[in-house]
Parts: structure tokens; C-alpha cells; sequence
């Protein structure tokens, strides 16, 4: 009895060791990712999103405004509110959310170590496949882009769900079932399953899964197959079927367009018989790992590629079908769990690592086996002292490459210049790479680079309506208008519901002074997509010039309403209801603007103007300090400021605000006249009085005429007479 407690003790103690090294293994694999910026969809999906910033969006999650207010395509509800509680926590400071990740990754790690040891009966082999998972290069993508946190997420879910499938199903066919107990894991792994759904698409995969897991690890398994075809695993059918109906039928998102690629349903099908037996080169071999791969289609059967990837897949599936061991159970879960991304429906994107997230778990299990198996003693008794050193080898040259190779690729993804620029190098053909490398130029104000790599986009892909978008906002900023128009056009040629390039014209055309030109390119945008805020705004502006002052305030309202941290529309808002005299409502408004962002000199003076109507001479003084602190130049706020100056009495102060007015444009008239009256009336210097009452008359000798200058001179008569 002793000896039992002891080796019941010590199994616990290597069990507690094991979940602390795998942990800890994994946290130091990816804390440098932790430090890494925001990337790729990082900023539509946290950055510029408004829609995780405030919780009172959050019942909107379940509702179909989800999809305007979000910009997700796809249904991810709980992703989404890990976001919210993100942005809660850490605003939009990138670590918060990648150490989120890295958690994640963490607590998957340790879940898929617990799945291990419910189906496998040997603890090398259990460890062996658990370093494999951990220190695989396939993972870094997944981990470091926030953007992809769904395959976390659902990766975590479908693990808890198997885990208590596990624990179910074993009572299920027990004779003494503990009902209470089998309700209780049956309906933690029902609500993990669920939940795996609502995180991403490829959980879908995992009724299946159940059903190969019983077929390929028990003796026979068709003695009880329509037992739980009946009870146990109509729970996941009827899970499977609600998601089904909520995804496609109750909340399915109307912009959701996505096409075959060019060829067709079959050159496509050939194209992901080639792309799976990369993703097994890529399993085997995570060398050149890339955020965004060129494939060429396969455009017949008979390309050399195709044939080869077909016998291997063909090779393999022989192997499984005569394997009746766990491990065709994990050959299966590698293949299965890649079906939702195998573009049998629609998918942007073809082949990315992060696809690879869940179905990497099934191929390291079988390489764990695999390993483990050098040096088995029921395969061959034979030299195992040389086998075992082989098998270390291996082991540790592995790990140890992984292992670096994680972490060198977790820099590739620090920020956005190195990812793209890396991924250049790698894939010189990515038109996405060149594209959106020209995005980070076009950022920080080299447009000529921007534009150079917009060109080779174009050059790979010339079908690209993004590219042509953005080459058009390359032309707007040289100045070339006609050539911006003309990419727009192409840009709505090639994607008929392109809103971007429609609202782009309109700018155009508004600061032309073209606004019914501006106002039909303003409605097409909302039109394709009515929740678009930049658009609102612009129609807002249109209705504002047209003085149509209620008409633009429901515009910038509802631009507000889908953005609300959309700083053009706070300000327009503002002063739109400063036209209306509601001058209280105009500085909530502009103060709203400018905790979003202090340096914009044109919102401090607006700012400014509000308070000075308001009689809040003090605070109006203020802002027009901070816009001349941001724009020294600027004119209006100098002028503004000399004006309260002088009536407060601040002779000196209103004397150097004007002074400053006429160093930067000398034949100002208002200026000279206010500089004549100060030093006369406030200073008494009837020098300075003579000089400026000189240079008025220089600029302005019609000046003479008016009363006051008319005075002022009789003055100066009077005296030397």
C-alpha cells in the first residue's frame, strides 16, 4: 500500500514538474514577442477600431450591426470581446495584447499536454510531442499578430471540449455511469465546443474528430457506434447545427463576397492538393517561414507539382487507412482540422501559417510517436545503445533549431517595416508585401517610396482594386489630381463595392468645389457600406457648405456613431454647433477632439473661438498660446490673441502678438492700425505711434481718409503746431 501511495506521489510530482517546464518553456520561447508593435490587420482590428473601446458597443457583438461596427467578416463574437477587455485594460498599448497571446499560447501548451496524456499511454512519448508543439516555428505567426487570436482562442476551446469529451464518453459506455458526473463533463465539453465556434470557423472540425478518436483507439468500436451516434455525439450535432444556422442564416454578414480564385472550383482544387503537401514540407521542414505566400495555381493535372504532392497525399492516406493504431488518429486530426481552410468555401487567402495552428498539434504527435519508436525494443532489440544516441540527436538538434528559430521569428515580427520588408526577401512576388510596405511609407511622408512600391504591386498584380486605391492616394498627395481620379476610377472598376475609392473622389471633388459631384461619390460610398464614417463626415461637410446646418449635424453625428474616437467629425461637430450659437456644446465637442490628439493647432483654435464667445477670455488665451506653441506661423491665433490682449489691457503682450503678425506678412492693415492705437493710447510713444502710422499709410494711403487715422493725424498737427 505504501508503494503505491509513493508511486502515486511521485506520478504527481513529475506531473506538476512536467506543466511548470512546459509553461515556463513557452513563455521564454515568446517573451521577446511581447515587445513587438502593432502589424498588418493589428490596426483595422484594434488600433483604428472604435468598436472595442467603449462597452456600451458590447451588445452589439450579438446583434448585426457586429459586422458594420466590428469590420470583422466573420462571426467571432468571443474574440471580439477579448479585445474589449484588452483595450479595457491596456488601451492601446501593444504589449498588453500580445502577452495576452502569449498566455493563450501558454495555457494551449499546457491543455494540449493534458489531451496528450487522456489518449497516450507512453510519458515519453507524451513528451516528446508536447517539446515538439511547443518549440514549433509554425506557431509564431498565431502568437505574435494579435489579429489572429481567433485560432488561440478556438485552438483552446476544442482542446477543453476533447479533454471532457474524453471523461463523458468513458462514462457514457461505462455500465456503472455517474449520471451527475457524465451531465457535468458532457456539458463543459458541449459549452467548450460552442465556444470554439463563436472563436473560429475551423472548430467545426471537431465532431469528426470525436468520431475518428473512438474509431481508431478502441478494439471495436462499431458495437457502440450507434449507442453514441444516438446519445453522446448528437450534443455536438445539434451544437454544429445551431452555429450553422446563427452563422449562415441569423447573423450572416451581407458583405461577404468572396470569390474562387482565378480558374475555377477544379484548378482550385488542384491548387490545395499542392498547398497541403506544402503544409506537411512546412510541418517537417519550418525553414523560409513567410506572412504571405505566392502560389502559383495549379492549372492541370499533369503539372509536375500537382502529381507529386497528389502521390504523397495518396502515400500517406494508404498508411493511415492501414494503421490501426492512435496514431492514424493524429494523422487524421492534422488532415481534418485543415479541411475548413482547404477553400471548399471561399477564403482570401489560400495558404498562411496560421491555418496550421491546430493541425500542427496532430503532427506532433505522430512525429512524437515516430521518434519515440527509434528506439522501441518491441520493433527490434538490436543496437539500442547506437538507436537511443540517434534518437537524442535528433531531439535535441531539433528543439534546440526550433527553439531559435522561434525566436529569431518573433523580430521578424517586432514591427510592420521588418515583417514586410523580411517578407519581400523571402517572396519577392507578395504584390500584399509590396503594397503594404508602401502603406508604411506612405505614413511616414515618403511618397516616392510609397510609390515605387505601389508600382511593383501593380506590376505583379494589376487586378489589385487596393493597390490602385492606394497609388491614388499617392497621386492626391503629389498634387496630381487627375492621375488620383483615374486610379479611383480603375480601383471601383475592378470592385464595384470598393467604398474607399468612392469617398476618396469626394474629396477630391469637395476641395474642388465641385459638391454635387462630391456628394454623389459621398452617398455611393454609404451606399456599399452604410456605416462607413469617413464618408458620413464628408457628406457632413458638403451639407455644411451647402448651409444646410442640420443636415451636415446628422451626418457628422452618425459618423460619430460608427466611430466615435473619428476626430474630422468631433471637430465638425463642433463648429457646427458654434455656427448655431450652441457654443457650450461646441467646446464638449472640440475638447473631445483634442484628448484624442493635442497637436492639432486648427482644434485649439476653433477651441479658442468658442471661449472667446463664451466670454472665457482666460481659457480662450490658453488655446491660442497652444496653437501658436504647434504653429508659430499661424496668424489667425496671433491676431486673436493681440485682440484679447488689447482688451484686457495687455499692451505689451497685445504689442508683441502683432509684432510677430508683421514679421511674417508686413502689409497687414488691421495689425498696423492696432500697433498705431496701443503705442498711443497704452504706451504714450508717439516715436513707435509715427513709425507704424508711415508704414500704414505705405501699404494704404486711402487710410488717411478714415476718421480715426484722420484724427490720429490731426493729432500729430495739433502738436507740432
Amino acid at each position: 500500500m505504501k508503494t503505491k501511495n509513493k508511486t502515486h506521489s511521485t506520478e504527481k510530482l513529475l506531473f506538476v514538474c512536467v506543466l511548470i517546464f512546459i509553461s515556463t518553456f513557452s513563455f521564454l520561447l515568446y517573451v521577446n514577442a511581447t515587445h513587438g508593435k502593432f502589424v498588418y490587420d493589428d490596426f483595422k482590428i484594434i488600433v483604428g477600431n472604435s468598436f472595442i473601446k467603449q462597452w456600451s458597443y458590447l451588445p452589439k457583438v450579438f446583434t448585426k450591426d457586429y459586422f458594420a461596427l466590428s469590420g470583422e467578416m466573420s462571426y467571432r463574437p468571443l474574440v471580439t470581446i477579448s479585445y474589449f477587455i484588452d483595450y479595457a485594460i491596456w488601451h492601446v498599448n501593444p504589449f498588453g495584447f500580445h502577452l495576452t497571446n502569449v498566455v493563450l499560447h501558454i495555457i494551449n501548451t499546457v491543455l494540449f499536454y493534458l489531451l496528450l496524456r487522456s489518449v497516450l499511454p507512453n510519458n515519453k512519448i507524451i513528451f516528446l510531442s508536447i517539446l515538439f508543439f511547443v518549440t514549433h516555428p509554425l506557431l509564431g505567426e498565431t502568437v505574435n499578430a494579435v489579429g489572429y487570436r481567433e485560432d488561440l482562442l478556438s485552438a483552446a476551446f476544442l482542446l477543453v471540449s476533447f479533454i471532457y469529451f474524453i471523461k463523458s464518453d468513458s462514462l457514457f459506455c461505462s455500465e456503472n455511469s455517474k449520471i451527475t458526473r457524465f451531465s457535468f463533463y458532457y456539458t463543459i465539453s458541449l459549452v467548450a465546443y460552442l465556444c470554439a465556434l463563436f472563436s473560429k470557423e475551423m472548430a467545426i472540425t471537431l465532431p469528426a474528430l470525436l468520431i475518428l478518436f473512438v474509431m481508431l483507439s478502441h478494439q471495436k468500436p462499431w458495437l457502440t457506434f450507434t449507442k453514441r451516434l444516438k446519445g453522446i455525439y448528437a450534443g455536438y450535432l445539434a451544437i454544429s447545427l445551431f452555429y450553422l444556422t446563427i452563422r449562415f442564416v441569423v447573423l450572416s454578414n451581407p458583405a461577404s463576397k468572396i470569390a474562387y480564385q482565378a480558374g475555377g472550383f477544379w484548378i482550385n482544387t488542384f491548387t490545395m492538393i499542392k498547398i497541403v503537401a506544402s503544409y506537411i514540407k512546412l510541418s517537417f521542414f519550418p525553414v523560409n517561414l513567410n506572412a504571405d505566400y505566392v502560389v502559383s495555381l495549379a492549372e492541370s493535372p499533369s503539372e509536375g507539382a500537382f502529381v507529386i504532392s497528389f502521390l504523397l497525399l495518396i502515400s500517406i492516406f494508404i498508411i493511415m487507412c492501414k494503421t490501426r493504431h492512435i496514431c492514424a488518429f493524429w494523422m487524421a486530426w492534422f488532415f481534418v482540422t485543415l479541411l475548413p481552410v482547404m477553400n471548399i468555401l471561399p477564403i482570401g487567402n489560400i495558404m498562411a501559417e496560421r491555418y496550421l495552428y491546430i493541425p500542427v498539434m496532430g503532427f506532433c504527435a505522430v512525429k512524437g510517436i515516430l521518434i519515440y519508436r527509434i528506439t522501441d525494443r518491441t520493433l527490434s532489440p538490436r543496437a539500442i545503445p547506437l538507436r537511443q544516441t540517434v534518437q537524442l540527436v535528433l531531439v535535441t538538434l531539433m528543439l534546440g533549431g526550433y527553439g531559435f528559430s522561434v525566436i529569431r521569428k518573433n523580430g521578424m515580427w517586432r514591427d510592420e517595416f521588418t515583417l514586410w520588408t523580411k517578407t519581400i526577401t523571402r517572396s519577392p512576388n507578395s504584390y500584399r508585401a509590396h503594397c503594404n510596405l508602401g502603406n508604411i511609407y506612405i505614413e511616414i511622408g515618403l511618397v516616392e517610396r510609397a510609390y515605387r512600391e505601389y508600382q511593383t504591386a501593380l506590376r505583379i498584380n494589376p487586378e489589385d482594386p487596393n493597390v490602385h486605391s492606394n497609388l491614388g492616394n499617392v497621386y492626391s498627395k503629389k498634387g496630381l489630381v487627375d492621375k488620383a481620379c483615374e486610379e479611383y476610377a480603375v480601383a471601383i472598376h475592378l470592385d464595384r463595392n470598393y467604398a474607399q475609392p468612392h469617398n476618396n473622389l469626394g474629396n477630391i471633388y469637395f476641395h474642388q468645389g465641385s459638391l454635387d459631384k462630391a456628394r454623389m461619390e459621398y452617398e455611393e460610398a454609404l451606399r456599399i457600406k452604410p456605416d462607413y464614417a469617413l464618408a458620413h463626415n464628408g457628406l457632413g461637410n458638403i451639407y455644411n457648405s451647402m448651409g444646410y446646418l442640420n443636415k451636415a449635424m446628422e451626418e457628422f453625428k452618425k459618423s460619430l456613431h460608427y466611430d466615435s474616437r473619428y476626430a474630422p467629425a468631433m471637430i465638425n461637430l463642433g463648429v457646427n454647433y458654434a455656427k448655431r450659437g450652441q457654443l457650450r456644446e461646441a467646446v464638449t465637442e472640440l475638447k473631445k477632439a483634442v484628448e484624442l490628439d493635442n497637436n492639432q493647432s486648427q482644434v485649439h483654435y476653433n477651441l479658442g473661438l468658442a471661449y472667446e464667445k463664451l466670454g472665457k477670455q482666460t481659457e480662450a488665451i490658453n488655446e491660442y498660446n497652444i496653437v501658436i506653441q504647434l504653429d508659430s506661423n499661424n496668424l489667425n491665433a496671433l491676431y486673436a490673441l493681440g485682440s484679447l490682449y488689447k482688451g484686457l489691457g495687455l499692451a505689451d503682450s497685445a504689442i508683441h502678438a502683432f509684432q510677430r503678425m508683421i514679421i511674417l506678412s508686413p502689409d497687414i492693415v488691421d495689425v498696423h492700425k492696432n500697433l498705431i492705437f496701443l503705442y498711443l493710447e497704452n504706451k504714450n510713444d508717439r516715436e513707435m505711434t509715427q513709425y507704424y502710422l508711415k508704414e500704414l499709410l505705405r501699404i494704404d494711403p486711402s487710410q488717411a481718409q478714415n476718421d480715426d487715422i484722420k484724427q490720429v493725424l490731426e493729432r500729430f498737427r495739433a502738436s507740432e503746431n
